[in-house]
């Protein structure tokens, strides 16, 4: 079994980080969004109705959703790295416990 450690005030720091760049990421896929809508608005027919349906169908929620597109999946990573790093530390507190009741539970 391998040794298990971990340096809670980093980690803590990262999950931080990560869910910053989430909120980067979703910003810049509405940005990407405006930019994209921008350069198609003077556009007519129905060329330019498939292209706003296959945006909205293909890249929209993908690219801007903190609910289920990649901000979410990156975000989803941050609170899966938090629920370890919570984890750890509960687990250390429970085994320094123990310790002190002189190896007894509770």
């Amino acid at each position: 079994m391998a040794d298990c450690r971990i340096v809670n005030e980093k980690v803590a720091a990262a999950v931080t980080a990560i869910q910053n760049l989430a909120k980067e990421y979703a910003q810049a896929g509405a940005d990407f969004e405006s930019a994209f809508m921008s350069a198609i608005a003077e556009m007519e027919g129905d060329s330019k109705d498939a292209m706003v349906e296959l945006f909205n169908k293909s890249y929209k929620e993908f690219v801007t959703s903190m609910e289920s597109g990649l901000p979410a999946m990156i975000n989803g990573l941050a609170s899966l790295l938090e629920g370890n790093r919570d984890n750890f530390e509960k687990v250390d507190d429970q085994i320094a416990q123990s310790i002190r009741n002189g190896g007894q539970q509770g």
